[in-house]
C-alpha cells in the first residue's frame, strides 16, 4: 500500500478515556486477530484506502485543541508505513502526542524491526497485547487488564505514574452516528455494555425503517 494512502474508518474528536486527557481518535481497518468480544468487529475487514493529506488537514485544527492523537482499529501495525507518513505530516505543523493500540506485544514489534520499528520510533505511548474478554477491565485506557501501557518518549514522561490507575467511573462513553442507521460506541465499556448498546441500536434501526 502506498505510504500516501491509509485505510481508515473515520475519526472522532474530542474523546476521553482512550489515553490521557482529551484526544482525537482515528480507527484504521483490517485485523486478523478477531478477538472474541471485540468492541469494533466492523474494523476487521479492509476497505478503501484514502489519501492522507485531506485527513491531516482535517485533523490539525482539531488536534490543536486537545491533548493528543489516539490510533486504534483494526490493527495499526498492519499499516505502519502509512501511519508513519501521517504522523510525520501532522508533526510538520504540530507537536502532537501519539498513542497507538495494538494486539501485538512490544517485544514482538521490536524483534520484527523494519516498518514496525519505524512506527515505534514515532510513538509516545503504546498500549499492547490482545483484547481478552475473560480478563477484567478495571485499569484505565485499556480494554482488558492484560494489556500494558508503555511510555516510549520523553514527551510521554509527563504521564509517569498513571499507567496502572483504575478506570475512571462513570466511564466516559460516547456514541457516534456513522450512517443514519448505524452507530459507533467510543470508549471502553464495561463487560456486557456492548451487547446492550447493539440491542438498543437494533431496536432503533427497526424503528427508523418502519
Amino acid at each position: 500500500m502506498s505510504t500516501s494512502l491509509l485505510d481508515y474508518a473515520g475519526y472522532a474528536c474530542p474523546v476521553e478515556g482512550l489515553g490521557p486527557g482529551r484526544r482525537c481518535i482515528i480507527w484504521v481497518r483490517g485485523c486478523h486477530r478477531h478477538c472474541p468480544g471485540c468492541v469494533a468487529p466492523e474494523m476487521w475487514e479492509t476497505g478503501e484506502a484514502l489519501s492522507i493529506e485531506p485527513l491531516a488537514r482535517e485533523l490539525l485544527p482539531r488536534l490543536a485543541g486537545v491533548d493528543g492523537l489516539t490510533i486504534s482499529g483494526g490493527e495499526p501495525f498492519n499499516q505502519t508505513a502509512a501511519l508513519c507518513a501521517l504522523i510525520d505530516r501532522l508533526r510538520e505543523e504540530l507537536d502532537v502526542e501519539v498513542l497507538v493500540y495494538t494486539g501485538f506485544l512490544l517485544e514482538e514489534l521490536r524483534a520484527g524491526g523494519g516498518d514496525a520499528a519505524a512506527l515505534l520510533d514515532r510513538l509516545d505511548i503504546l498500549i499492547d497485547g490482545p483484547f481478552m474478554e475473560g480478563e477484567p477491565n478495571t485499569l484505565q485506557w485499556r480494554g482488558s487488564d492484560n494489556q500494558r501501557v508503555h511510555l516510549l518518549s520523553p514527551r510521554a514522561r509527563r504521564h509517569a505514574g498513571q499507567e496502572n490507575l483504575p478506570m475512571r467511573e462513570p466511564r466516559p462513553l460516547q456514541v457516534q452516528m456513522v450512517t443514519p442507521v448505524s452507530f459507533r460506541v467510543i470508549g471502553i465499556p464495561r463487560r456486557g455494555d456492548v451487547a446492550a448498546y447493539r440491542q438498543a441500536m437494533k431496536v432503533l434501526r427497526e424503528k427508523v425503517q418502519e
